[in-house]
């Protein structure tokens, strides 16, 4: 029995250390080593700035005595004066006010420091200097100019995002955005702009002018396009009201400008007759004056309107042109419309119905501009620079080549004019047409009696040179002259000049010239319009000069045609141009 005892006891610790037991595993008095201890803190950043009631934010972490960071160990934060420099529980330090202070992070007695200064804003530089740039010394009314203010410190070095504020010293002359800038020019005249920023000022005299854009004569009056769109005629305004005027009779006139009214703003204008016809910047066309045979489009049964009347149809036109006693227009996708009389078949529409709104000119030629005269009317075709012309034909003037019957002759759709020549521009007058090729030359067709310029020529239904060799730029045909200005901006006229709308003093070899005669002696001018008829008499020319800054007029004025505030008997000739009233720079 003990001997079996003993072997059990013995297999037990066999057992024991095959498992490999050790007798002090089981030792309750046993405990685990100690956690390294924190031996420094690492603290960064170790300086720093902050500006007042702005952050900052410090790191720390404790390492062992070899240097390794030990996670899950709590760290205190403290400032030494948190009056100037607050510290909370994440190390994130908020400036509070000027001056200097040290924040200490510990852990388990260990600790590092920062140094924090506080500072306030960077000190705001003043505005020492304002200067305006280099805008322009001139501006043109109603063309909107962008001024630019610079501003400096007292070193001179350039200061960014400074608040500006604009005014001018004559708003009656220009405008400006108090904010942005932007300068407007109303009337001609010399202004000062000034730009203010933080007490400082700076100043820059401006000159605004007022520019001409297109000048047309009509039937014993006249009317030109200024800055802004702008139109003024002058001259007889009658009982048609054809200058704009509501001073109404047979014998109503003003030798000074008279502002259309209605406050349209155009960007071309034609005047022939007793009408008028523009266009504004959108393409919609207006006309006022006189209405007969529904000449101004607007679809209506007045007589007269002295104030613009909407063309009727909604149409968008790129071109007008106001004749005798019809008007017509291109669209944008170069279509042809036209109004008013049809008499002569001046509409194109194959038949002789008149039409007191927009009707499309037949045939199927598209075109890039149309002009109208007396009872006839052509235009250039989109291809090749093509004339086409219809209406009247008594004396050739559709340029149809024909041999000329002196009847009762018309032409009812667009043919083309013969000579294979392409023009750039074409202009009619009464009984004949002229236009300038696309290499500058000019030709005219139609009745001559002097008109033509091509010398004693009979009447011919075929273009004929203008004589000279002139290159010109435009040409303008009224009742019974001409003229053009060339490549150089000379103007040179030819037909009547029975008072001097030559630009010539009668006599000159006699009361008329078949050839070009240079006007004005040495005038220049940018454009030119030779005043066309309807009724009564059209004895006068105006144009623009080269800067486009003064408008003139010269020949008959005795019903203020000239626009110089004055009037002379119908028999005077003024050959010398005369300024318009109130159109020269000041």
């Amino acid at each position: 029995m003990s001997n079996a005892r003993s072997a059990f006891t013995a297999a037990l610790l066999a057992l024991a250390v095959a498992c490999g037991s050790d007798s002090s595993s089981t030792d309750p008095g046993t405990k685990p080593p100690p956690a390294a201890s924190v031996a420094s803190v690492d603290l960064s950043p170790q300086t720093a700035e902050v500006i007042i009631g702005h952050t900052s934010k410090l790191n720390a972490i404790p390492r062992d005595a070899a240097g390794n960071a030990l996670a899950g160990r709590t760290v205190s934060w403290a400032s030494s004066n948190a009056s100037i420099a607050a510290v909370d529980n994440n190390g994130l330090v908020t400036g509070a006010a000027a001056g200097n202070a040290t924040i200490t992070a510990s852990s388990e007695g260990k600790s590092a420091t920062a140094a924090i200064t506080v500072k306030a804003d960077a000190p705001v530089v003043a505005v020492a200097k304002v200067s305006i740039g280099t805008a322009p010394d001139t501006v043109e009314a109603w063309e909107p100019a962008i001024m630019v203010a610079t501003t400096r410190d007292a070193k001179d070095s350039l200061l960014t995002g400074r608040l500006i504020r604009w005014s001018t010293s004559n708003p009656a002359v220009a405008l400006i955005d108090s904010v942005t800038g932007v300068l407007t020019g109303i009337d001609r005249g010399t202004i000062t702009v000034t730009a203010t920023s933080e007490g400082k000022v700076g100043t820059r005299s401006q000159v605004v002018v007022i520019k001409y854009r297109s000048i047309s004569a009509g039937t014993m009056h006249a009317c030109d396009l200024a800055s802004g769109g702008i139109a003024w005629c002058w001259g007889l305004n009658g009982a048609e009201g054809r200058i704009g005027s509501d001073q109404l009779s047979s014998s109503s006139m003003s030798s000074t400008p008279v502002k259309v009214p209605g406050n349209l703003r155009f960007t071309q204008l034609a005047t022939f007759g007793r009408h008028t016809c523009a266009l504004t910047g959108e393409g919609k066309a207006y006309c006022w004056g006189y209405n007969g045979w529904g000449a101004l489009g607007g679809n209506t049964n007045v007589g007269q309107s002295f104030t613009p009347v909407a063309v009727a149809g909604n149409l968008t036109f790129r071109s007008i042109t106001a004749g005798s006693d019809h008007a017509c227009a291109v669209t944008m996708d170069f279509v042809a419309y036209c109004w008013g009389n049809n008499d002569w078949r001046q509409l194109g529409t194959g038949n002789n119905a008149t039409a007191s709104s927009p009707v499309p000119v037949t045939g199927g030629a598209n075109f890039v501009s149309i002009a109208a005269g007396a009872s006839f009317t052509c235009g250039v075709g989109q291809l090749n620079g093509v004339a086409y012309c219809w209406g009247a034909n008594s004396i050739g003037q559709t340029g149809d080549g024909q041999k000329i019957n002196y009847g009762n002759a018309f032409v009812s759709t667009p043919q083309q004019v013969v000579g294979g020549l392409g023009f750039k521009s074409l202009s009619l007058g009464n009984q004949y047409a002229c236009g300038v090729t696309t290499a500058g030359q000019g030709y005219c067709w139609g009745s001559n009696g002097t008109k033509l310029g091509a010398g004693p020529t009979n009447d011919s239904s075929s273009p004929v040179a203008v004589l000279g060799g002139y290159t010109f730029r435009s040409i303008s045909a009224g009742a019974l002259h001409a003229c053009g200005v060339t490549t150089t901006n000379a103007v040179y006229c030819w037909g009547r000049n029975g008072n001097g709308e030559l630009g010539v003093a009668p006599p000159n070899g006699g009361s008329a010239s078949d050839t070009p005669l240079r006007a004005g002696g040495t005038f220049t001018a940018s454009e030119v319009s030779a005043a066309g008829t309807g009724t009564g008499s059209s004895g006068h020319t105006c144009a623009i000069s080269v800067d486009r800054l003064t408008a003139y007029c010269f020949g008959r004025n005795d019903v203020g045609q000239l626009g110089n505030g004055a009037t002379t008997s119908a028999s005077v000739a003024n050959a010398t141009p005369v300024i318009i009233v109130g159109q020269k720079p000041l």
